[in-house]
């Protein structure tokens, strides 16, 4: 692992009980700089703090605590364990105690050998003008104060990580900047990990942006980039809403997260380009092909070129939970299994287009998935003719109308040039375009 980064994980997924939290997250820190972790409320930042908190103290890959538990499958931790402190949201205040008490506590220095390291450091971070209120009762300190103090006693016992959540909730815009200011010279000399609903403190506090949504990374990168242009459907969502609808436990309907990123799908085939990849992993088959990030690919029969278990982890370590099996052969449901994958079957003959009825059917089956939140894998033998026409009939469905089969043939081709193996597959799709435009209305 380079100098740079103090701390790297990838394929993070944690769990409360038999409920799964994070998937498959890959995150990386860097040595000094702040990184800030956004998204909605209930997706996963709190979660995942905990398991960097957690990891910082071990290189162990798998640890548990009472329900909760979490495993990565690649990585390393600098110099584990590391220095490193965390400062809880709206922290409470230890009643009968003075603010020089609050720093000693729990020390072996002497308060004289405290304060003279807070001298120290109060004039480095410059917030000197404090250093009279560590004689006041932390119950007379302002809020402001109150979270600089905690920020700044973290400071003090660690020097390689700091885990902020939600330092400037509830304080005022003047009082919010003064602790951006301090979490920004802090920043200079060690990690920083921040949770923030608030955007413009996001965009002046970090050098480095992980957006969640439903539990997993929908854009990581440079803040800097972020903030101008973010890449994904997703981010500009965020951007301007500061939220991203999140799928109901229910199950019903398809999350705002799902749509965003098969509509940039679609409008970056028609635009010519290539869509972005999902999670990658280093076991997948050679034929994987993302269409809808972490949403969506195509892929070959898992144990057509190695043995299908090497496959199959590969598929899981990538997100996918669901293959659509289109050869005329069930899959092994009981193996898949073993790897956390269902099994759809819907047969389709080799080097064949199914039938009208079947795309339908398949466009239907394939909503519903996006709907639960699924990410599904479709496959034949080779993962090419009937892979690429039934993934290129469900993204002309997607477009409602605005495809005609030549463009989803092209579409499909600019991701993998051996998708849609025959004449037959192409001519179904001209005639499913015109299906669609005569028989389906699109709210």
């Amino acid at each position: 692992m380079a100098a740079t980064v103090l701390m790297q994980l990838t394929g993070l997924d944690a769990w409360y009980g038999d409920k799964q939290v994070l998937h498959g997250i890959d995150v990386t820190l860097p040595v000094r700089g702040c990184t800030a972790l956004l998204g909605p409320s209930g997706t996963g930042k709190s979660t995942l703090m905990r398991c960097i908190d957690a990891f910082s103290q071990t290189q162990e890959r798998q640890l548990q605590e009472g329900s909760w538990r979490a495993s990565y499958q690649q990585g390393n931790v600098s110099h584990a364990p590391l220095l490193r402190m965390r400062v809880q949201q709206k922290a409470q205040r230890p009643s009968g105690m003075t603010g020089l008490q609050f720093f000693v506590d729990g020390q072996a220095e002497s308060a004289a050998s405290v304060m003279q390291s807070l001298r120290e450091l109060f004039a480095q971070l410059q917030e000197v003008d404090l250093l009279t209120r560590l004689f006041a009762s932390v119950t007379e300190l302002s809020d402001v104060e109150w979270v600089l103090f905690c920020i700044l006693r973290a400071a003090q016992r660690a020097s390689n990580l700091l885990m902020l959540d939600e330092p400037t909730a509830g304080l005022s815009d003047a009082d919010a900047m003064r602790v951006v200011a301090l979490i920004t010279r802090l920043a200079q000399t060690r990690a920083i990990v921040i949770i923030t609903h608030h955007v413009q403190q996001a965009r002046a506090l970090a050098q480095h942006v992980v957006l969640l949504g439903n539990g997993r990374v929908v854009e990581a990168g440079p803040a800097g980039q972020f903030f101008a242009a973010p890449r994904t459907a997703a981010g500009q969502h965020y951007l301007a809403n500061g939220t991203l609808p999140e799928r109901s436990e229910s199950g019903d309907g398809e999350s705002a997260l799902t749509a965003c990123l098969i509509e940039e799908t679609i409008e970056t085939l028609s635009a010519g380009r290539v869509p972005r990849n999902g999670k990658i992993n280093p076991l997948l088959p050679a034929r994987f092909r993302w269409v809808v990030p972490d949403r969506l690919a195509g892929v070959s029969i898992p144990g057509l070129l190695r043995e299908a278990r090497q496959d199959l982890a590969g598929l899981q370590g990538a997100g996918i939970d669901t293959l659509l099996n289109l050869t005329e052969t069930p899959f092994d449901r009981e193996l898949a299994a073993e790897f956390g994958i269902d099994c759809l079957f819907m047969p389709i003959p080799d080097m064949t287009p199914p039938t009208l009825a079947q795309a339908v059917d398949l466009c239907a089956l394939l909503d519903k998935q996006m709907a639960q939140g699924r990410c599904v894998a479709v496959h034949c033998k080779a993962g090419q003719g009937r892979t690429g026409t039934v993934l290129a009939l469900y993204l002309m469905w997607r477009a409602k109308g605005q495809w005609s089969g030549e463009d989803s043939v092209k579409a499909m081709r600019r991701i993998d040039p051996g998708w849609i193996q025959s004449a037959s597959q192409e001519v179904f799709l001209s005639a499913f375009e015109q299906f669609i435009r005569r028989n389906v209305t699109f709210t």
